[in-house]
């Protein structure tokens, strides 16, 4: 599979812009600003985290309650005219807009505040389409609702009888529930249709909108990349419709290594590959086909997973790896990126302690796999040189789950600095390196990371700022995690003097190594 060829761009999660209008969490409103900077930058693509709808409690982005669809939080209220015709916030009682001012000019996405009163106006704009819709709109509401068949069925049934047991999981639904007897769907379905339609049309306000920013995207030279989680949640919609797909008799995880003596159990469930065959890999076509729609870009999350899983049943204090045989699971993997990779462009999140037949199977294929550049090192106080990087990989500074560079340069003990500069001399040649990360650090470290020999270059917001922000500390939980907003609103990235010259400076690396 070739590459989208060589280039550079940013990963920003979509929960981090600003805007005047936000709800106090990123939407879509603060797309088109960014595209500006990214313009003024040279930068051609934009990484996002998960945009699928996610637990309605949960700020984060990988906790999936559906493998299809968007998740409605990120809808821009201000362009819905549903709540523009109603008076945007003024519709809110006025303790609702002192918290909602509050929230928007929040450091931090106070997630409890967020969504209540966003899921209050969802409320109120629905109540004013159900009552007074033009029939033009009423039209592509429905016509979405054929259109889009059986996922957004299940889902909306889903999260109907999800609020209807107080958001119990759904396997401490009733019986017939439950076990989607139809009997019992089909009662639910007419007692729940209210409420089915409220989440249909949320999902109709999300896609109508998601187009229009694919639309700017396209017209600003910008490549749109998603991330595809390998997991989905046990309390999802699909583990729910398919539970001989998504099996809940054993957990995932994976096994112990040299970051963890036990490993890790995720309390997820498992994905039946040999099942999912039977009828010609249906739920994994439709999954990518989903991708597809959204995406010129999908970032596969887990890809080892798509090899082996490890999983333990109850009670196991050990695991055990699916498919066991070795040759079985390089099949596979080959199999499942052949088919993930059909008709569009994948990279793939190959990065922990993996067996080398992974990277070799993806080379093979053409797939793009990880380079993170502070892990890319011979010994101690050795790196690998960025200039002998694959062609077909994508090189980052760092990652959602990893501190910012300047974090880690900090970190640094005063004799891996050293080999840093001997490995990467041309970077540092004309910015000697300093104790403390400033300026002149900050340029090597971007400069051998655009000047690489990947073909792909993904720089975190962040880093590209020099700043110390972070997105998530895995294994804790925080409220910093998921939280983070950048201090400016998007629409002012290129007034704001240092977001400004941080798209100079960029531009200006990003020209000169030919991306």
């Amino acid at each position: 599979m070739p590459t989208p060829g060589r280039l550079s761009g940013i990963l920003l999660p979509l929960f981090s812009l600003r805007t005047a209008s936000d709800f106090g969490v990123g939407d879509f409103s603060g797309l088109p600003g960014l595209f500006k900077w990214m313009r003024e930058a040279q930068q051609r693509l934009l990484m996002l985290l998960p945009l699928l709808p996610a637990a309605p409690d949960d700020p984060s982005p990988y906790a999936t309650r559906s493998a299809f669809g968007l998740h409605p939080l990120f809808i821009d209220l201000s362009a819905l005219p549903e709540w523009q015709a109603l008076g945007g916030e003024r519709a809110l009682t006025p303790a609702e807009q002192v918290r909602l001012r509050e929230a928007r000019a929040a450091v931090r996405i106070d997630h409890p505040t967020v969504f209540e009163l966003k899921g209050r106006a969802f409320q109120l704009a629905f109540d004013r389409f159900e009552s007074e819709a033009d029939p033009a709109r009423r039209a592509g509401f429905e016509a979405f609702m054929q259109r889009e068949g059986e996922w957004l069925d299940a889902y909306a049934l889903f999260c109907a009888l999800s609020e209807s047991h107080r958001h119990l999981p759904w396997w401490e639904w009733p019986e017939g529930e439950h076990h989607r007897d139809p009997a019992a769907l089909g009662e639910a379905r007419t007692r729940l249709a209210p409420r089915r339609r409220f989440h249909a049309w949320l999902q109709w306000v999300a896609h109508t909108q998601w187009d229009a920013v694919r639309a700017q995207a396209r017209e600003a030279g910008i490549l749109l990349c998603g991330d595809e989680p390998f997991i989905v949640g046990q309390d999802s919609v699909d583990a729910w419709s398919h539970p001989t797909l998504l099996r809940r008799d054993a957990r995932l995880g994976v096994p112990p290594d040299p970051f963890s003596a036990t490993g890790q159990d995720w309390g997820l469930p498992w994905f039946d590959f040999a099942a999912m065959a039977v009828d010609g890999d249906s739920w994994l076509r439709a999954r990518a086909a989903s991708g597809r729609r959204y995406y010129d870009l999908r970032r596969i999350d887990h890809a080892v997973g798509y090899f082996r899983q490890y999983i333990r049943t109850p009670g196991e204090a050990e695991g055990r790896f699916i498919p066991g045989d070795t040759l079985e699971q390089i099949a596979l993997g080959e199999r499942l990126f052949r088919l993930m990779s059909e008709g569009a462009d994948i990279v793939a999140e190959d990065l922990g302690v993996i067996p080398p037949f992974v990277r070799d199977t993806l080379q093979n294929l053409g797939i793009p796999g990880y380079k993170v550049m502070r892990w890319e090192r011979h010994n101690q106080d050795t790196w690998i040189n960025p200039d002998t990087y694959p062609k077909t990989s994508l090189v980052c500074t760092g990652t959602h789950d990893t501190e910012p560079m300047a974090t880690w340069w900090n970190s640094l003990s005063r004799e891996e600095k050293l080999g840093l500069v001997r490995s990467w001399p041309v970077s540092f040649q004309s910015h000697p390196p300093t104790e403390q990360f400033g300026p002149g650090v900050h340029y090597a470290l971007l400069h051998a990371a655009l000047f690489s020999g990947s073909d792909l270059c993904v720089l975190p917001w962040q880093d590209v700022m020099g700043t110390e922000d972070r997105i998530n500390l895995p294994g804790s939980v925080d409220a910093s995690n998921w939280s983070w907003r950048m201090p400016q609103e998007a629409d002012a990235l290129l007034t704001d003097p240092h977001t400004r010259q941080a798209a100079s400076q960029l531009g200006a690396l990003t020209s000169a190594a030919g991306r």
